[in-house]
């Protein structure tokens, strides 16, 4: 599931990296050997971020156990940008985990064209047809099936 989204590139939206550009200001003058000084500039300058920078941006506030307030969280974008990765990530995700069920389902004559595809009566044993007289099937039965091939008619 992960290994489809691996080495995707993703748009950083504006209003992440506006809020990277007040957290920069907020820190004010620091260091470049500051923990989160690079990944700031580089999401604001690039506007946009990989897969395996999405999961090492997690990795870190997972792992970050200091205070909010600490310059290396700031320069990181805090929680609004915590929130942000972790619904690209999730979102990413479930995207090709939908993809991935949609493409597991195989129907019938799915990649036929639908005035090609043959009546459904005629897929039941083709080779076998066999004539049909009176009071030879049950009548309940043999209304049933004309129903429902009508409806498969109409599905189709």
């Amino acid at each position: 599931m992960n290994s489809d989204l691996y080495g995707k590139v993703f748009p950083v939206p504006q209003d992440v990296v506006d809020y990277l550009h007040q957290c920069h200001s907020a820190a004010g003058d620091v260091d470049e050997t500051t923990e989160g000084y690079k990944r700031n500039k580089d999401l604001r300058e690039k506007k946009q971020v990989t897969y395996q920078q999405l999961k090492r941006m997690k990795n870190w506030f997972d792992e970050f156990s200091g205070h909010e307030d600490e310059v290396p969280h700031i320069l990181n974008g805090g929680y609004y940008v915590k929130n942000w990765v972790n619904n690209t990530l999730q979102g990413k995700r479930d995207d090709i985990e939908t993809s991935n069920q949609t493409k597991s389902i195989v129907l019938p004559n799915q990649e036929i064209d639908v005035h090609t595809k043959n009546d459904v009566r005629t897929m039941n044993r083709p080779s076998k047809s066999h004539s049909s007289s009176v009071n030879q099937y049950n009548t309940d039965i043999t209304e049933n099936l004309k129903r429902i091939n009508e409806l498969i008619q109409k599905i189709l």
